[in-house]
């Protein structure tokens, strides 16, 4: 199998927690919808990816490390993609719960537009949108991945496609995604991407 060749700074700052054979990336590159020229999407990115469109959206997420005093300040991760006015839920939680960001500073700090005092350091938080009203109300991430980013994607005014993979081993607790990204109930003992069941998800 081969490994991703060294990145420099590995995968938001920890180690690489990717296999893939080069056979099991997609042969056509997906044009990302909502990124802007000049961002660099890193390898394992997970993505919605339309294989008729040939697009793909980002599926967010963060990765709490700390809870300021006033408890909507909050430093996460590098590489998270949110921005200002983006609504996330704490995953895991039943039910989830919106909030909403009202502002990024940086790479790494999010505030919320209100205190919470449910989030701690260690939460992932997963962009989120709400149907309907009062009782009948439903919150639910906005995408659910299919695919991961396979190489490193710097993104430009003329180039916004990135590479995918729909097969590999991904360290669980290395990427720390979402609850609601992976399949654990379709194939007890095992888990993987909730979208594409050939990204094996293992913890070493």
């Amino acid at each position: 199998m081969a490994l991703f060749p060294n990145l420099g700074k590995d995968f938001r700052g920890y180690m690489n927690p990717f296999w893939i054979e080069p056979a099991k990336r997609d042969v056509m590159g997906y044009k990302l919808s909502g990124v802007a020229a000049g961002t660099v999407v890193p390898a394992g990115t997970p993505i919605l990816a339309d294989d008729a469109a040939k697009t793909a959206v980002i599926c967010k997420y963060a990765v709490v490390e700390a809870v300021a005093v006033d408890k909507k300040t909050l430093t996460v991760r590098e590489g998270h993609f949110f921005a200002a006015s983006d609504k996330v839920a704490i995953s895991g939680a039943s039910p989830l719960v919106q909030l909403t960001i009202a502002s990024v500073s940086g790479d790494d700090t999010i505030v919320l537009s209100a205190a919470n005092n449910s989030i701690k350091a260690g939460d992932v938080l997963v962009e989120v949108a709400t149907t309907g009203e009062g009782q009948s109300a439903v919150v639910a991430p906005v995408a659910l991945p299919n695919r991961i980013v396979s190489s490193v994607a710097k993104i430009d005014e003329l180039d916004k496609t990135c590479a995918a993979a729909h097969s590999g081993v991904v360290l669980e607790n290395v990427v720390n995604y979402p609850a609601e990204y992976i399949n654990a109930s379709t194939f007890p003992g095992s888990k993987y991407l909730v979208g594409c069941a050939g990204l094996l998800f293992t913890i070493q």
